[in-house]
């Protein structure tokens, strides 16, 4: 009887078992379905731009310079402060001085014994103190440099922005690139795995030498580690694409665009007379700065005016105001000598300012011959790619005809391994152009910060 019921509950319990096994084999899927995120190049710029780390520091680095513009505002502000001190001593002197302050001297603060030999006293001062700048030549001219450093700070971001983006679309298209590859070999590693099927064919009926048959298993594990070695190489590349898009899911992100060539980019387009770009434009506004500390340091030889005043109250309580009193006045302040501080000061500002126009001459001749060097790469991977399909086309061709030829035992092992290793290498030497085409593309956009047409 209890045989009868094990027998009649294992069709249920196994029915059970195939439910769950489906259910987790379901899950599972659904999970790695999620791990894979589909993304064009253009919401990964936006997306980039948003939340580079490199962008984001050079932000907080423009708001340092916003920061500090600010405060040159004391140029031409008031100084504005309220201040609070108590003072308890016995002192003759003070004593007398701060009853005075305090409008507390009576007749019998004149007794000779008193004022030699007073008690203790205490006193508390509130005064509101106001500084206001009138002429200081080197503080306004210091200011207009900290204006230019802003100025250099906002195009620096926006050269961040255009080195970033350049970023991404190279590892976007290392991404394809990869992928194509993998595409390519998984596609030979099957026809090489053909190959092997027959060449062990052949064996066994002893129409080709074991040499021949061990080649095609050395051509497929070749493959094999090729295979691998890409695969690996796009691992790194995802890596590297969520760090710049600061994604610190564990996801797959796969391109949904395509390396593709351009035609509508011309010679004509591309302009290396008077090109610039935003660093350039930084190192411009840097450079102006520079002439403007020049200038200030010039004007540290000739005086500055400011005036000053303060309001105070005295008592013998903190925040008392028995006795008031105000005071006013004016500095006109001249270093005639500082020991030659002044004058290292005007040399040193000088060389910077000479450093900073070296600096942007040599910015400007470097972005021309980097324009023109990528100019030459952009021609020269057209050209790679016009022969690379041609080769591909010879290749596939000679691979068929040897292929045929070997079905029929006409063709050696070693000829046809020869021509599929060729037909490989080809379809990647045309991959290999058309990434390099599209990298100087992106990099031509960088140099002259302009979107090239389709």
């Amino acid at each position: 009887m209890n045989i009868k019921r094990i027998k009649n509950v294992w069709p249920i319990f196994a029915v059970l078992l195939l439910f769950i096994t489906q259910s987790v084999l379901a899950q599972s899927n659904a999970t790695d379905a999620t791990n894979v995120r589909e993304m064009s190049l253009r919401e990964a710029l936006a997306i980039t731009e948003e939340a580079s780390f490199e962008i984001r520091m050079a932000e907080a680095d423009m708001e340092k310079a916003r920061s500090q513009y600010r405060q040159t505002n004391a140029t031409f502000l008031p100084q504005l402060s309220i201040e609070e001190t108590g003072i308890s001593t016995n002192d003759p002197l003070n004593v007398f001085g701060f009853k005075l302050k305090q409008e507390a001297v009576t007749q019998a603060d004149f007794n000779p014994t008193r004022l030699n030999d007073p008690d203790a006293y205490d006193n508390f001062t509130t005064t509101f103190k106001a500084q206001q700048p009138l002429f200081n030549a080197d503080a306004i001219f210091q200011r207009r440099a900290v204006k230019k450093q802003l100025e250099a700070a906002k195009k620096q971001m926006e050269g961040t922005i255009q080195h970033v983006r350049y970023q991404v679309k190279d590892t976007y298209y290392q991404l394809q690139l990869m992928e194509k590859q993998d595409q390519v070999i998984t596609k030979s590693l099957e026809v090489a795995r053909e190959n092997e099927r027959q060449a062990k064919n052949y064996y066994e009926q002893g129409m080709i030498n074991k040499a021949d048959y061990l080649a095609a298993k050395v051509r497929v594990l070749e493959l094999k580690s090729r295979q691998s070695k890409v695969r690996d190489q796009r691992k790194t590349v995802q890596d590297n694409f969520r760090y710049l898009l600061n994604i610190d899911e564990d996801i797959t992100i796969e391109p949904t665009d395509s390396l593709q060539i351009r035609p509508g980019i011309s010679d004509e387009m591309i302009n290396t007379e008077n090109s610039t770009n935003a660093k350039i434009e930084a190192m411009k506004y840097r450079m102006s700065a520079a002439k403007e500390m020049q200038r200030s340091s010039k004007f540290n030889f000739i005086p500055s005016i400011n005036l000053f005043g303060s309001y105070e109250f005295n008592d013998d309580v903190p925040f008392g105001m028995q006795g008031d009193s105000y005071m006013v006045g004016a500095t006109l302040k001249w270093d005639l000598f500082k020991g030659f501080k002044n004058v290292g000061n005007v040399m040193e500002s000088k060389a910077r300012l000479k450093k900073a126009e070296l600096a942007y001459e040599s910015s400007l001749f470097k972005n021309k011959m980097e324009i023109q060097q990528a100019q030459r790469s952009l021609n020269q991977a057209q050209e790679q790619l016009q022969f690379a399909e041609a080769s591909v086309e010879q290749s596939e061709e000679d691979f068929r005809i040897r292929n045929n030829r070997y079905e029929q035992g006409m063709e050696k092992t070693t000829d046809l391994l020869r021509a599929e290793t060729k037909l490989l290498q080809s379809k990647l030497q045309r991959l290999n152009a058309l990434y390099q085409y599209n990298l100087s593309v992106a990099t031509l956009e960088l140099l002259l910060e302009r979107e090239m047409p389709y």
